[in-house]
């Protein structure tokens, strides 16, 4: 019994890092551009709280969890 719940209680931490693990999709200039408030001054944040424009390696991302994109694109 404790080895069941042991594996479930594992399966259940697993599903929950899957579904919250960021996927950063790198911006254009041409998005850049399109956005009304400068993208430095945005706090958008994901439903796992990540924050969304993220700078990585000098490039703008849109970052959100990976349930958050396959969901909402």
């Amino acid at each position: 019994m404790k080895r069941l719940l042991f594996i479930i209680t594992g399966a259940s931490l697993f599903l929950l890092g899957w579904f919250a693990h960021p996927v950063c999709v790198p911006l254009s200039a041409e998005d850049l551009k399109n956005f009304n408030v400068p993208i430095e001054q945005r706090t958008d944040r994901d439903i796992f709280f990540f924050k969304t424009f993220q700078k990585r390696n000098g490039q703008w991302c849109q970052c959100k969890s990976w349930l958050s994109r396959e969901m909402f694109f």
